[in-house]
């Protein structure tokens, strides 16, 4: 499965936290999180469903994330650290 993850600053805390995505459609989201409205506009943003701590989904796009709150998209200020990998699960 493809992944996602990258670290940001906690409003709350100011403390850094790392969260982990596996890659989902944004069709599929909406569904399993009962959002609304579009994706990015940008055609080459992927989307991920949060593994542990963090938002219940987010975005990616152009070196930039996004979360989704009241049905838009908001990017973060203090993410860094993006990486992508591959997660292998057992059959």
């Amino acid at each position: 499965m493809n992944t996602c993850s990258f670290t940001f600053i906690s409003i709350r805390t100011k403390l850094p936290c790392r969260v982990t995505g596996i890659e989902r459609t944004w069709d599929y989201l909406k569904t399993e999180f009962d959002r609304q409205g579009d994706g990015l506009p940008d055609p080459t943003a992927r989307y991920f469903e949060t593994m542990g701590v963090g938002p219940q989904l987010f975005a990616v796009a152009d070196h930039s994330v996004y979360y989704h709150d009241q049905e838009k998209w908001f990017k973060y200020k203090s993410a860094f650290d993006i990486i992508y990998d591959t997660m292998e699960i057992p059959d």
